[in-house]
């Protein structure tokens, strides 16, 4: 089993690339982790900590896409209100 602060995702961060590769390297089959909450699309009109830093978002954003791709992680989204998604990644 995962670290508890390693599989938390504080509401006013987004995981760090470093703790997400450290996720799909210990994870198995059917764990899941949530690895951006606010609106991944426009980070900067997101309710919960709006933030400008585009290029820390992409970057995660492309980590994430890439295990998709390699068939690691399907991926999970979950409204919890306007411009307020929870972005999932189940392990495979």
């Amino acid at each position: 089993m995962l670290s508890k602060d390693l599989i938390d995702v504080s509401v006013k961060d987004m995981m760090s690339l470093k703790a997400y590769d450290t996720w799909i390297k210990k994870s198995r089959k059917k764990d899941q982790i949530t690895y951006y909450r606010g609106y991944i699309v426009e980070p900067s009109i997101q309710p919960i900590a709006p933030t400008q830093d585009r290029k820390r978002v992409e970057k995660l954003q492309k980590a994430v896409f890439d295990s998709y791709l390699s068939n690691l992680v399907t991926l999970v989204q979950k409204r919890h209100g306007r411009f307020d998604y929870e972005y999932i990644a189940v392990r495979i």
